[in-house]
């Protein structure tokens, strides 16, 4: 059910690096914490071994989370700050010991360093606990199956919008006793310091939320290569591909800002006015490439309608269905949500409720009202359909999106070619800057 959530949630989930991770032997995750409890659902849903979770207790006095984290296993700490709300430090002398008898055990842990979800721009200071688990282990208990310390990277396009992507990757494991066996003089704040520069590589950290804005900016108008988009339905781009071209323009942003300021401030400011300018015509960077041929026009508006007109009915059908739960879901989101590291959590989680709940009252409703051959073939329609509604309207929004862009920039013929000589003019000042590195 999990899987079937986030795949719904998330248009793309792409994971790299599964094969790095042992598929036995005792093993702590370590990954950064930026979206609350979806984190730890997409580890679990995309690891091939039973990883136990580890969490703060105060989420245990939710009745739901309370039974989740019950029946996953998970390990719950308690933190000096949550005190005050019922933590009883003493209780972590038991929660270390259970950790490391599930390593003693050849078990898998995850343990979040930074202690709590956020959406700062860069990792928050690491927690020393993992480093402390994984030292007691070695030096105490004499790290019997050798264990391994998997940094995990969380990358999230736009963590607190529906249907954005997500790129997991796993790094490369640290052989904690080989590790121990260079660095003999090895402290947790050691051991944490190298776990929080390994998090780092294969994560994506600005230095400020400016940095963040100018960074994106600038990689949407160099990703459209001063080419027409492709199609709607083609084939997406892999998500590494966005994250890798951020990565690229921050390298080259962070070199250049020291040893040539000035023309790196001049591009900048000129993202920024033609990024501010795309978004005020509601036109995304790519779509000033459009050409702006009548008899291609006409084949998009023909292709789009026919499979609209086609996908309607099952659309339709899915949606009425689904209306309930997700009207409810939707309340429950906007009521609870007070930041964007908690939407998405406030979405999926529940959704394992509402759904489920609404599915059986509604396939009661029609066993008792249908023939049994219909009745059996509502309940089969149901999680088809949901998805048929939600890629219909991710079409939809997208048709409308290139119809709304194609309409303006055909009435204003000049504004069109304004706009794709300055996007082309950033890309050859990006490219030149890259040049002088």
């Amino acid at each position: 059910m999990a899987r079937v959530m986030l795949r719904q949630f998330f248009r793309w989930i792409e994971v790299e690096g599964q094969e790095r991770v042992p598929p036995a032997g005792p093993m702590l995750l370590v990954p950064n914490h930026v979206n609350a409890l979806v984190d730890p659902l997409l580890l679990v849903t995309n690891l091939n071994r039973h990883v136990t979770m580890t969490a703060k207790n105060v989420l245990g006095k939710n009745p739901l989370l309370g039974a989740l984290l019950a029946g996953l296993g998970t390990v719950t700490f308690h933190r000096g700050q949550d005190v005050g709300k019922g933590a009883d430090r003493r209780q972590n002398i038991e929660a270390a010991k259970r950790c490391r008898q599930i390593l003693e055990d050849g078990g898998a842990l995850c343990i979040f360093p930074e202690g709590v979800s956020h959406s700062d721009p860069h990792l928050r200071p690491f927690q020393s606990g993992a480093a402390h688990i994984a030292l007691d282990y070695v030096r105490k208990e004499g790290n019997p199956g050798s264990l391994q310390i998997v940094p995990v990277g969380l990358l999230y396009t736009d963590k607190d919008r529906f249907r954005s992507a997500v790129w997991l990757r796993f790094g490369d494991p640290l052989d904690v006793g080989a590790w121990l066996a260079a660095h003999p003089q090895a402290t947790s704040h050691t051991l944490t310091e190298e776990l929080r520069q390994r998090v780092d590589e294969i994560t994506l950290n600005y230095e400020t939320r400016r940095e963040n804005l100018i960074l994106v900016w600038g990689a949407e108008v160099v990703a459209t290569q001063g080419a027409a988009p492709p199609p709607l339905g083609w084939t997406e781009k892999p998500v590494a591909g966005w994250f890798q071209l951020l990565r690229r323009l921050q390298d080259g942003y962070r070199k250049l800002q020291a040893t040539q300021p000035d023309e790196v401030e001049a591009v900048t400011t000129r993202i920024r006015r033609y990024r501010s300018e795309l978004k005020r015509l509601g036109i995304e960077p790519a779509e000033v490439f459009l050409p702006m041929h009548f008899g291609k026009a006409l084949f998009f508006v023909f292709r789009e309608f026919e499979l609209l007109l086609i996908g309607a009915p099952l659309a339709l059908y899915g949606a009425l269905n689904h209306l309930g739960p997700y009207l409810v879901v939707r309340a429950i989101a906007k009521k609870l949500s007070t930041d964007k590291d908690h939407w998405a959590t406030n979405v999926v989680y529940p959704s394992f409720l509402a759904f489920p709940l609404f599915y059986l009252v509604q396939i009661g409703a029609a066993c008792m009202l249908l023939p049994t051959f219909w009745a059996v073939l509502y309940a089969l329609s149901m999680p088809y359909t949901a998805a048929v509604a939600i890629l219909y309207g991710d079409r939809v929004k997208a048709t409308w999106q290139r119809l709304r862009s194609f309409w303006y920039l055909v009435r204003h013929p000049g504004r069109r070619e304004q706009l794709a000589q300055e996007a082309s003019a950033i890309i050859a000042a990006v490219r030149e800057l890259g040049e002088k590195l």
